[in-house]
């Protein structure tokens, strides 16, 4: 009588073979998802930036919508939008530019003399240009990767002119 061939280990061997071959599939499955989500994160990223900096914009002409209190002038070398408050008896200046690589705010009652680094950093921002044009106000956001976006809206009351004293 010959010994018998044991099939148990053949067996074994077929299931270790297809564990271990399902274990490398996955990890090299959830190294390419990882890949992919991080190229997903870091677009989506820039694109929250350009986005929530032209809506700021946006909201911010909505807000002060009225006869002569909308403004584009030059200001710490760039371009601002400069909205006026009247106030209390004095007007007060929202400036809004970009400097240092950041989209700022800058609230002074008018004539105050400020410099541009004085402004609270609103979001990270390569360049912005504002332009009137028609009645419309035009938005160009440059991002840090140098990506660019553009938002125009058209303010319901008229644009003033130049602010001065800033």
């Amino acid at each position: 009588m010959s010994p018998a061939l044991p099939r148990g280990g053949l067996r074994s061997a077929a299931v270790f073979a297809l564990c271990a071959l399902f274990t490398v599939l996955a990890m090299g499955l959830t190294l390419l998802a990882s890949g992919a989500y991080r190229d997903t994160a870091a677009v989506a990223e820039v694109n929250y930036t350009r986005r929530t900096a032209l809506s700021y914009l946006v909201h911010q002409v909505r807000r002060s919508d009225a006869d002569g209190c909308v403004y584009v002038e030059s200001f710490g070398g760039g371009d601002a939008l400069a909205l006026v408050e009247p106030a209390g008896g004095s007007s007060y200046i929202t400036l809004l530019y970009c400097y240092g690589g950041q989209l700022r705010e800058l609230y002074v009652e008018e004539g105050y003399p400020l410099l541009p680094e004085d402004g609270l950093p609103v979001l990270e921002l390569s360049s912005l240009d504002i332009r009137a044009e028609g009645g419309l106000l035009c938005f160009t956001a440059t991002a840090s990767d140098g990506t660019v976006s553009s938002v125009s809206v058209a303010p319901r009351c008229r644009l003033g002119g130049e602010v001065g004293m800033l």
